[in-house]
């Protein structure tokens, strides 16, 4: 089963859109899909510890990365979370690692206030905006939507907005769309509603599922056909590593190689190289190894690091 998804998603891969231009999704190598390089949550979280501005950090950062294997990271970085797309280039031109960027509303939390009297009409042309033309002041194009989050314990009338705004531009433009879903299975609440708006579930991704550990909220994900994110790598405050890959090499072996991402979601000061931890490299040196012990094997990693985020973000 999986093998066959495979081969056929692999037929006619197109480009990807990342900061500095085209690229096609065979050339973007070893694939980080859910990151933020620069960000700042401080206006909600009142912690400093969520703030990542500084530049000449960030490009050491990301060429630590690349050093280590790594060729091409997602920033998922949105309104709400003070993107900063001309920054996001700077730091690829200064490092060769290709870098993607998101557009969209994260969550009520974050939302601006102008958002509660804007349609989905509205939201949907500033999306495609910055897909077909580029950030404003910019020629910068994003190359996915998300990550789209909505609260954990359900959907609130303006995030389901955003959702029903960025199924709209999926299907105009063709650009994945990637959401942010926590501990509960809020994923499925989304699902429903981009599915009713007519979503594409092959360029769908539901993120965080592994911060639920129940296994059986991941197959129900799967069953219906989208991609899922194992993509808070390195947070142990919402489950253990190693726990992570016994659900991954579980998942793989019940034949769902072909729809499972991974990725560690760095979005705080603490977990950089600079701080004293692995960086955007964890996944590199800290969770491979990991996988290996529980019995994923080099192509299945190979699938899961490379295949299958080309597969998501260019398509076919």
């Amino acid at each position: 089963m999986a093998t066959a998804f495979i081969i056929l998603r692999e037929i006619g891969m197109k480009s990807v859109e990342t900061v500095l231009g085209p690229v096609s999704g065979a050339d973007l190598g070893f694939i980080l899909p859910h990151e933020h390089l620069l960000f700042d949550t401080y206006d909600v979280r009142r912690n400093s510890d969520g703030v990542l501005l500084e530049l000449s950090t960030m490009r050491d950062e990301v060429a630590d990365y690349q050093a280590a294997g790594g060729n091409t990271i997602v920033d998922q970085t949105i309104y709400g979370l003070h993107p900063d797309p001309q920054g996001l280039a700077d730091i690829s031109l200064a490092t060769g690692v290709h870098i993607i960027a998101g557009t969209g509303f994260y969550h009520q939390q974050y939302y601006p206030e102008w958002l509660d009297q804007w349609s989905i009409t509205q939201i949907a042309n500033r999306l495609t905006s910055h897909i077909t033309e580029g950030f404003p002041g910019t020629n910068i194009k994003a190359g996915i939507i998300g990550e789209i989050g909505t609260h954990h314990r359900g959907v609130k009338p303006n995030e389901r907005k955003v959702l029903e705004a960025a199924a709209r531009v999926q299907r105009e433009t063709n650009t994945p769309i990637a959401t942010h879903a926590l501990f509960t299975e809020v994923g499925i609440a989304q699902l429903d509603i981009l599915e009713a708006a007519g979503a594409n579930l092959d360029k769908t991704l539901i993120g965080h599922c592994d911060t639920n550990r129940d296994l059986e909220y991941s197959r129900k994900l799967l069953r219906r056909g989208v991609w899922i994110g194992y993509d808070a790598v390195g947070q142990l405050d919402k489950q253990r590593d190693e726990r992570r890959a016994v659900s991954i090499a579980t998942l793989i072996n019940e034949g769902w190689l072909g729809q499972i991402l991974i990725s560690t979601d760095i979005c705080s000061r603490s977990r950089l190289k600079i701080h004293g931890a692995e960086g955007y490299k964890f996944l590199i040196t800290k969770f491979l190894p990991i996988l290996r012990s529980a019995g994923v094997s080099q192509d299945q990693i190979d699938t899961l690091t490379k295949k299958n985020p080309q597969r998501f973000l260019a398509g076919s």
